[in-house]
């Protein structure tokens, strides 16, 4: 399993960092000089300590001194700027790639994943890339050059001192190696425990109001602060694995020096190696000190940039809902008529639990088709399904005759606007909500959609009009103005076929009264299917289609299904009888 983690870490890096292979490579060569450079210095400094010992220093020993100095500071200064313009690129593609994929994930593979998790991924574990893997590959390529060629030189000074050495750092270096795969470890805890609680956190502010009603701010705190334990507590074992990598690297370093000075002295003594030649070594060894440092930190470091690496990745690999067309797929559809069909469709949510099950019926190509039912009989997900959200795993959808399933999804959800239940708004101006499914509408365009949803009086009344900031999730509007803006967005996209799921439900009778003439405009030119609650909305449908345990039970008119099902009539004396009474009333009038 180790062997298999590392190879899958191994091409984790290797696939993320193939598209900078090019400036990569150029702030390589960069290091590469800036190495080389290095490693003539300590050569140069030991004919100026010889030269000084024997009095005949020349001055051109000390240019070529200064310019390898000055050289070496160059070449890092480019070095690192190429590198962290790298860096930065990565994680601006990781994070366009990243948010391109969330964005293009189906339905079911949000559902499947936690939001904090999917933010913490496209956020924190992006921002890691850069630091701990660009950099960290980096510091041990550029610090690997200089410590081979470090020993190399070192073994051209005296192979014995040389070899020493290296027995003191490899003590050090094998510890290092072991710490760093624990501190891997440790962090991929840790940004797992940072997702989870994202999502309890994000949880508990998306729902404030009730938290707060339902007294249960402690209890929330509590849950949350659980997950903020496990964050801290996994952090704190890498914390406790790094300090430990430190003082060994120390211990390994310091001890060298140790045993370089006694044993040099006494190479020295014995006439084995000479001043300037001890001098030489001794740079080398310094001058390796801190690459040797980076080397084994950075193996810590490249940890925690693999472990986001592979989360980033994982997000990556989710599903793309528009690259799995169906075999029969039509690049072009002709759609015959704008007629939205159920034939023998079943679905459900988990395996072996069906929420539909054989739905047909057919929606009317011009009026209002209305959808009622018991709670839980599956209305939302038969718009859903049609909306291109979810695929059904019996049967077909056809709109116009065409299986929306071999339909492109962009050109399906053109031609079928979807107005769901809770009416979603983003954080945003009344403009930028109305053209979020069409950028493209004139202005007198707007104002047409704005009136047919009720929205021109109280739109005219604000001081900033369509400019008006409506909050985060709409925040600063009520329900019933956010469910009249989603409505007023969907006219806008001019769809063949219009969904309303429970359009008015949050709706006073005024408006709810508005809004169902406007209904009743968009239904003689176009397709309209609404889930319906209220008998105002039913009464006044085309046809109607009763929904019982995921199955058409019937379907019919208002008076037909009064007359003919008992299931539709239990709806309506129980929910909608006070309606009723009102309606009779005052069509009898």
């Amino acid at each position: 399993m180790p062997t298999e983690e590392k190879r899958s870490g191994t091409r984790t890096v290797l696939r993320l960092l193939a598209p900078y292979r090019g400036r990569l490579g150029a702030a390589g060569i960069v290091g590469l000089a800036s190495a080389i450079v290095s490693l003539i210095q300590p050569m140069v400094v030991g004919d100026v300590v010889g030269a000084l010992t024997s009095r005949t220093l020349a001055a051109g020993t000390l240019v070529l001194l200064v310019s390898l100095f000055l050289g070496d500071i160059v070449l890092r200064v480019i070095e690192m700027y190429l590198l962290g313009r790298c860096g930065a690129l990565l994680v601006l593609d990781s994070r366009r790639s990243v948010v391109h994929r969330l964005l293009r994930a189906p339905i079911k593979a949000h559902r499947e994943r936690q939001r904090g998790d999917l933010f913490v991924g496209a956020v924190a574990d992006t921002d890691l890339l850069h630091g701990s893997l660009m950099m960290g590959m980096m510091n041990i390529a550029a610090s690997l050059v200089l410590v081979v060629g470090g020993v190399a030189f070192m073994v051209f000074i005296d192979p014995l001192l040389t070899l020493v050495t290296v027995a003191c750092l490899t003590v050090a270096a094998v510890g290092s190696v072991f710490v760093a795969r624990q501190v891997r470890k440790a962090m991929a805890q840790n940004r797992e425990a940072v997702g989870r609680f994202g999502a309890a956190l994000q949880r508990a502010l998306i729902a404030i109001g009730t938290v707060k009603v339902s007294r249960a701010e402690d209890r929330e705190a509590e849950l949350v602060l659980t997950h903020a334990a496990d964050a801290t507590a996994a952090d704190m074992k890498a914390v406790r694995l790094q300090a430990a990598m430190t003082p060994l690297v120390n211990l390994g370093i310091h001890g060298s020096f140790a045993v370089v000075f006694t044993f040099g002295a006494a190479r020295i003594a014995s006439g084995a190696l000479d001043t300037a030649g001890f001098a030489s070594y001794l740079l080398y060894l310094f001058y390796m000190l801190t690459p040797l440092i980076t080397l084994f930190t950075s193996f810590a470091q490249i940890q925690l940039g693999v472990a986001a690496g592979q989360r980033v990745e994982g997000l990556l690999d989710l599903p793309d809902e528009r690259v799995t067309p169906t075999p029969d797929a039509v690049a072009e559809p002709v759609f015959a008529s704008s007629v939205l069909e159920y034939d023998s469709v079943s679905f459900g949510y988990a395996e072996g639990k069906p929420v539909l099950k054989d739905v047909s019926f057919a929606a009317l190509e011009r009026g209002l088709t209305a959808v009622v039912g018991p709670s839980g009989t599956g209305k939302t997900t038969l718009f859903s399904l049609a909306a291109g959200l979810w695929r059904p795993g019996q049967g077909q959808i056809r709109l116009g005759g065409v299986d929306v399933a071999s339909v492109d999804l962009e050109t399906l959800r053109g031609r079928i606007g979807y107005v769901e239940q809770d009416a979603p708004v983003l954080d945003g101006t009344i403009r930028e909500n109305l053209l979020y499914a069409n950028p493209d509408a004139t202005d007198a365009q707007i104002r047409h959609a704005v009136e047919l949803a009720h929205l021109a009086d109280w739109v005219d009344g604000l001081e900033d009009g369509l400019e008006t900031k409506v909050g985060e999730s709409g925040a600063a509007i009520s329900g019933g103005q956010r469910q009249r803006i989603a409505i007023a967005r969907m006219l806008l996209l001019e769809p063949d076929v219009l969904l309303l799921d429970e359009a008015t439900s949050q709706l006073d009778a005024e408006a709810e009264l508005a809004l169902r003439k406007a209904v009743a405009e968009v239904a003689r030119d176009r397709a309209v299917v609404a889930v319906a609650h209220r008998l105002s909305t039913v009464v006044e449908a085309d046809r109607i289609v009763v929904l019982d345990a995921g199955r058409v039970r019937a379907i019919g008119d208002h008076q037909s299904l009064l007359a003919g099902d008992d299931l539709y009539r239990r709806l309506v004396a129980t929910q909608l009888l006070p309606e009723a009474t009102v309606l009779t009333a005052g069509r009898n009038s």
